[in-house]
């Protein structure tokens, strides 16, 4: 399917009503709506027919993507630009690895944080003297967004853990209100990042050892610490106990890594059997991905859709709108793996990409959203795709908040679909602003409850139809190059060396106090 093709579908779909497509029959129905290790994707308020649907997994046969998913989970070398593969889900199913050291090294960290996990959570490990009462997370990107996530959603699953907290931001205050109230005899630090060389998580770390050593003593405050890197040499020099430095391979991207010993907070606060079943619920979702036939599959036809509406429709961005308290870092979690993945414009081969590649990714919690910028969204000048994300559980629950809560999202879906035209006879002054255009396509995943497994099919899917979207966009999801510009520039501000930067920031620098004139 060339891009011509795809944009003849297009153009003929344009003027179709989407409310025409939704009804248009059961075969229909039955191609848009998969079900797989817990979860339900229905697509059917999508721009598609059946022969537009049929050109896209042609397009995604004729792209190789059977043997590039091969590749992918065989352990090939799939990163080209940094000459690795990508074997994030090696933490999910060690035995499905060809490389035998990559899977005796999983095999050995998944141990050594289990072990870990349960010497803290039983009051074992107590380096001062008290057990641990708080886990305070210092990581940013990857490292931060992924168990911050987990944390938020499996909190009801938690099992006596200790209290789980985050540091990301540089901004003292951030760090001030993960320790406010804890006894520093009773926190434990875990720092992560797999360079241990980035600059936001140092600076917080060496601030937390600072603020222990204040409390504890500049001795025993190191021994508060762990760590999840692939560089244990300089987590041992940062003072942190080499056999509380756990591996976080280079094979590993930030972004895939809540699976790794970054998860290392979660099985300690949310206990190990918890944070397994959260890893087996990805490993199903794996299995679906690599066994289903691509028309049956979740992942691609998620992946298929959204390059359909981002090449095919033309529509920037995507919405994602998560109807449960417990996933409000979800929008945020799927920024960061789709837009660091998929915000390239230049293909492997290193030739400027044929598509604008991945689309903006935004949202938040469905119940607050709709009080803001769901008015833009059914009536602004721009059409924007929606992902509703809801619990299944809540339509038949005995509780009526969560069958309002599953009701309101089922409605918006619906109103995005139909929109409403008011008859200017009836109300003269207002039938244009009550009016609605409708059209505007949406797509709804329905997880059987907000569980461990669950949740981790529903992220297992995402970063495959990440995947699928590379692949059909022909780019490297794996590297972020985009992402090191800014910190190799924030060095020679802070090391004063500024003399190839523009006017206009050096005034700024200047007038700021933070360099000299």
């Amino acid at each position: 399917m060339s891009d011509s093709d795809m944009n003849a579908h297009a153009d003929r779909l344009t003027g179709t009503s989407l409310r025409a497509l939704a009804e248009a029959g059961e075969a229909r129905s039955q191609a848009l709506i998969l079900r797989a290790a817990g979860l339900e994707l229905d697509a059917t308020k999508q721009r598609l027919d059946q022969g537009a649907l049929s050109a896209l997994f042609d397009f995604a046969h004729a792209r190789g993507l059977e043997c590039k998913r091969d590749a992918l989970l065989s352990g090939e070398i799939v990163n080209a630009t940094e000459g690795r593969p990508a074997l994030h889900m090696a933490y999910r199913h060690g035995g499905h690895l060809a490389d035998s050291d990559a899977a005796g090294l999983v095999a050995r960290t998944q141990a050594q944080t289990r072990a870990f996990a349960e010497r803290v959570r039983s009051g074992e490990f107590a380096p001062s003297g008290v057990a641990i009462e708080r886990v305070v997370n210092i990581g940013i990107g990857g490292s931060d967004l992924g168990p911050r996530l987990v944390a938020d959603a499996l909190a009801d699953h938690a099992d006596g853990g200790p209290e789980l907290r985050f540091v990301a931001s540089l901004d003292p205050s951030d760090l001030k209100h993960a320790i406010a109230g804890a006894n520093p005899a009773a926190i434990l630090f875990i720092v992560a990042s797999k360079s241990f060389s980035t600059q936001e998580t140092l600076m917080s770390g060496e601030a937390a050892r600072e603020w222990l050593a204040g409390h504890v003593g500049a001795d025993r405050a190191g021994a508060h610490f762990a760590a999840a890197s692939a560089a244990p040499d300089k987590a041992e020099a940062f003072g942190i106990d080499p056999a509380l430095v756990f591996d976080f391979p280079d094979w590993v991207g930030g972004r895939y890594s809540v699976w790794s010993a970054v998860g290392l907070a979660l099985e300690i606060g949310l206990g190990p059997d918890v944070f397994q079943a959260f890893r087996d619920g990805a490993r199903a979702m794996d299995e679906h991905f690599a066994t289903a036939p691509l028309e049956r599959n979740m992942p691609v036809l998620k992946g298929l859709i959204d390059v359909w509406n981002r090449v095919g429709l033309g529509y920037p961005a995507r919405c994602v709108a998560a109807y449960s308290a417990r996933l409000g870092k979800l929008a945020d979690y799927f920024q960061q793996l789709e837009m660091e993945s998929l915000g390239k414009s230049v293909t492997v081969d290193g030739k400027p990409g044929p598509t604008p590649g991945g689309a903006l990714v935004w949202g938040g919690n469905g119940t607050e959203i709709q009080h803001s910028f769901f008015q833009w969204l059914h009536q602004g000048g721009d059409i924007v795709p929606v992902d509703f994300i809801g619990i299944r559980r809540h339509f038949a629950s005995p509780d009526p908040r969560e069958r309002a809560l599953a009701a309101n999202m089922a409605a918006q879906g619906a109103a995005l679909l139909d929109g409403r035209q008011v008859d200017p006879a009836s109300e003269p002054e207002l039938a244009a602003h009550k009016s609605m255009p409708g059209g505007r396509p949406s797509a709804t995943l329905l997880m059987d409850d907000l569980a461990p497994a669950t949740l981790g099919a529903l992220i297992a899917l995402h970063e495959h139809k990440v995947f699928v979207e590379s692949v059909l966009y022909e780019i490297n999801p794996f590297d972020q190059w985009g992402v090191e510009l800014g910190k190799v520039l924030t060095k020679g501000i802070l090391d004063g060396d500024i003399s190839g930067y523009d006017a206009s920031t050096k005034a700024l620098l200047a007038r700021t106090g933070l360099t000299a004139d």
